[in-house]
């Protein structure tokens, strides 16, 4: 098994801290990961990408050219990455972006799931954990992790206060899929 998954958005929107808990689950579960992540000179609003290549197996490679896995935070970010979705490759949209889209756009061969994730996380009072909806609903669709396993990486990673509302979102987008 390995799974090869490209989180991307823009500065702010917690793509690098998604990766990072991302990998420390996966780390903790006992699969073998390399992660990386990218993002623009500016803090907010730039480009950013975090990249998680997940296996059973040892892994050789340190970036990914072709994606089974892509999260789509933003459109600029889709438009960047959609090019190195590969064959089948599951993709999780944010619900604002897919409204937006093309038919140049959209790739064949992929499975596009729309997620709300903003609404949610607004929804929830804390639209800053809309990276967090989008990790819940990557662990259903990809069976990686339980729900259970990435809320103990929160537990063990995030400040007290902060981990509830994470929590919920990770449970939200989980049983939204």
């Amino acid at each position: 098994m390995e799974f090869r998954i490209i989180i991307s958005g823009t500065g702010g929107q917690g793509v690098i801290s998604a990766g990072e808990f991302l990998s420390e689950a996966l780390f903790r579960e006992g699969y073998e990961v390399v992660a990386t992540r990218s993002y623009g000179a500016e803090a907010r609003g730039g480009s950013a990408r975090s990249e998680v290549i997940v296996s059973d197996e040892e892994i050789y490679d340190l970036e990914i050219n072709e994606a089974s896995v892509i999260i789509a935070m933003s459109m600029p970010a889709y438009r960047s990455f959609i090019g190195r979705a590969g064959k089948e490759a599951l993709i999780l949209v944010e619900k604002q972006i897919l409204a937006e889209l093309t038919d140049k756009d959209l790739k064949e061969n992929v499975h596009l799931v729309e997620i709300p994730a903003n609404e949610i996380a607004g929804a929830l009072g804390n639209p800053v954990v809309a990276n967090m909806v989008f990790l819940g609903a990557l662990i259903k669709k990809t069976g990686l992790l339980t729900p259970e396993k990435l809320e103990e990486t929160v537990k063990k990673l995030f400040r007290s206060a902060l981990q509830e509302s994470n929590i919920k979102a990770i449970r939200a987008g989980y049983s939204m899929v």
